[in-house]
């Protein structure tokens, strides 16, 4: 079995994973990222999609982080347009919130004044009557104040990722999802490279770097099990479950951002696409991060606490889609401390002093500021290991572009929205293509080029990589199930799969619905059986007709 050899081996490809390559490689170093499930997967797809400096964490005293992250939020406004975009948000304070308005207002300001060349307006505060008027769905009982604040939404965090990683592949990293990582080898007291196998194929490989940078996010510590060692843990993870809600276009226009009645928690109800999120819950979670799944008393609490401040829209179950969970890869922390109080703050550990070196394990972090973190990575990186050794692995040629001016327009503008410039290279396979230019479902403007550009470009292997983090269409509407046999026949078509295999495949992907998502039943509002539901079932076998 051959060894290849680089400078940095990376385990994870989520954010973190993914903006610490892109920074890495950009300095010459040879860069394999190694992702045990698809890229972007685990908590990063399960995040509020907020862009933001963290108001809330004022109140634990860490301004240099709201700053910074006000930075970071700055920066991706202005180089990442049509990912990440302006927010409102509207923070109501009544009788018995925790926090008076004249607290509110103070934090407000401070807020505004951290934020350098701030591109959105500052802090206002609105009367009854105005906020009537602005935004009639939240609710005015008991109302002592209310205010208007701007931060960001990135309206799709995997995208934002595969951004990272097209930065990282154009610098010649070599990049690797469905590979788990099985034993990290340590020869006397230095890491020297990993053994890990492809999880789709079983085909084993071995991988020998300079250094080892685990950026697996909450699941830090099981890597750092992979060395054979007895090394400190690291991850006190809490969870956060949110809901996926459809209003009819009736929800707020604006995000909203209010103090639970029943445990003082922030709680937001965001507009997303043409849904809601509503979030989050913030408990320890010791559980396998593989196996995190929304309780129903956290879906009952998420419901209450909003239908509470938006009482006009009778939120109820049945208007959830869906509810997902992640968690967060926070420092451990005692026992004692509440779990909003948790430091989000990213922390950067060398193991050498804990027997093995040239290994580092990258803690926290957040979607606002991974870039940062990468290049405070990618300088421990030449702290550690000097200059690069070779030039880095060739990059692979770019499609030729066209424009494909006979695409209608509203499909030209959404492959903008999705790619940004990259848009004219999703274009060109339907130019050479024309049965590309096909939408994939009745449900959404997506169209086969994206399911090619996503196989060909972005390493998307399962038709989950292609409908739930290469685009989204399985995060709304009908969760993609019209669009996963024309999917599949796509990419049976470019991979080389039998009949049988591209059948599978769409059974595969019903099955990861069900794994990662809570989905309730519309007509009675509450969760579908873990079982395939039949209607998938009926879908999955007329996969092949």
């Amino acid at each position: 079995m051959a060894t290849a050899t680089y400078d940095v081996i990376i385990i994870g490809g989520g954010i973190n994973g993914a903006a610490t390559a892109a920074s890495v490689a950009a300095r010459g170093y040879r860069t394999l990222v190694l992702e045990q499930d698809d890229f972007a997967s685990g908590t990063t797809s399960a995040s509020t999609k907020l862009i933001h400096g963290g108001l809330r964490y004022l109140e634990t005293g860490d301004a240099r982080l709201v700053h910074e992250s006000l930075q970071s939020r700055e920066r991706l406004l202005r180089e990442r347009p049509h990912l990440v975009r302006p927010m409102g948000f509207i923070l109501p304070v009544y009788e018995g919130d925790p926090r008076p308005p004249w607290y509110i207002r103070s934090g407000l300001a401070l807020y505004d004044l951290l934020s350098p060349r701030k591109v959105s307006p500052w802090h206002s505060s609105f009367s009854e009557r105005e906020l009537q008027r602005f935004e009639p769905s939240i609710s005015t009982d008991h109302l002592k104040a209310a205010f208007l604040y701007h931060d960001a939404q990135v309206w799709s965090p995997e995208r934002l990722t595969l951004e990272y990683l097209a930065q990282a592949r154009a610098s010649g990293a070599d990049l690797r999802n469905h590979s788990a990582v099985d034993f990290i080898i340590v020869d006397g007291r230095r890491a020297r490279g990993v053994d890990f196998h492809d999880v789709l194929t079983g085909r084993r490989s071995t991988a020998s770097g300079r250094l080892v940078i685990n950026a697996a996010g909450p699941w830090v510590d099981a890597v750092l099990d992979a060395t054979g060692r007895t090394l400190r843990r690291r991850i006190g993870g809490t969870r956060g479950s949110h809901l996926v809600v459809d209003l009819n276009g009736r929800g707020p226009k604006h995000a909203v951002l209010a103090s639970a009645k029943s445990d003082a928690r922030p709680m937001f109800v965001t507009p997303w696409l043409d849904h809601h999120i509503i979030g989050t819950t913030d408990f320890r979670d010791d559980e396998d991060p593989s196996d995190v799944r929304a309780a129903g008393w956290e879906i009952d609490y998420l419901i209450a606490e909003a239908a509470r401040v938006l009482p006009g829209l009778g939120i109820e179950h049945r208007n959830v889609v869906y509810a997902y969970s992640g968690v967060r890869p926070l420092a451990q922390a005692g026992d004692g401390v509440f779990e909003g109080a948790i430091s989000r703050r990213s922390v950067i550990v060398d193991h050498s002093a804990e027997g093995v070196e040239r290994l580092v394990s990258v803690v926290g972090g957040k979607l606002t500021t991974a870039a940062e973190l990468g290049r405070k990575v990618a300088a421990a990186v030449s702290q550690q290991i000097g200059r690069p050794r070779a030039r880095g692995i060739a990059a692979l040629p770019e499609t030729p572009t066209s424009r494909a001016v006979f695409l209608p327009p509203e499909t030209q503008e959404h492959l903008r929205t999705v790619y940004g410039p990259r848009a004219p290279e999703v274009a060109a396979y339907a130019a050479n293509d024309s049965s590309l230019a096909e939408t994939i479902s009745p449900q959404h403007p997506d169209i086969g080029a994206q399911v090619a550009y996503a196989v060909q470009h972005e390493g998307a292997r399962t038709v989950a990589d292609v409908l739930l983090r290469r685009t989204v269409v399985g995060l709304t509407k009908d969760m993609g199930r019209a669009a996963a046999a024309p999917t599949a026949a796509i990419m049976a078509g470019l991979l080389g799969w039998t009949v049988e295999a591209r059948d599978q495949a769409v059974r595969d992907y019903f099955a990861e619905l069900h794994r990662k998502f809570v989905i309730i039943d519309p007509e009675i509002g509450i969760p579908v059986s873990e079982r395939l539901p039949d209607e998938d079932l009926r879908s999955a076998e007329g996969a092949g007709g």
